[in-house]
């Protein structure tokens, strides 16, 4: 993840997370032939949400180290903003994750 490539204009809206200020992002290329099972969650993800994209960065908030334990990544998790939390084969979904009322008032936890 050395190297960075110009993003195209109508991706820039698409998927501002990813894109540095000057323009560009790390990109990494996922096939079924690589690693199938990552593939196909990205494959699920852009069925649900348009973007096939994933921000792959390591997991920890400013000044806190990396998270390094299932617990870190729920205690990090809780105090962020972020809305999903996937831990193998374990789906963790904050209560407000969908405003549209499919996930109950609980914090929803799956393994596939």
């Amino acid at each position: 993840m050395t190297f960075t490539f110009d993003v195209a204009d109508e991706w820039k809206s698409r998927i501002p997370e990813v894109v540095h200020e000057d323009g560009t992002a790390r990109v990494q290329v996922v096939t079924r032939d690589t690693n199938q099972r990552y593939y196909e969650t990205i494959e699920a993800l852009e069925k649900h949400t348009g973007n096939g994209v994933v921000l792959n960065t390591s997991m920890n908030r400013r000044g806190e180290p990396m998270v390094c334990s299932p617990t870190d990544a729920l205690n990090m998790f809780y105090g962020s903003d972020l809305q999903y939390l996937i831990m193998e084969d374990v789906l963790v979904v904050k209560p407000d994750a969908d405003k549209a009322g499919k996930v109950g008032e609980k914090p929803v936890v799956s393994e596939s």
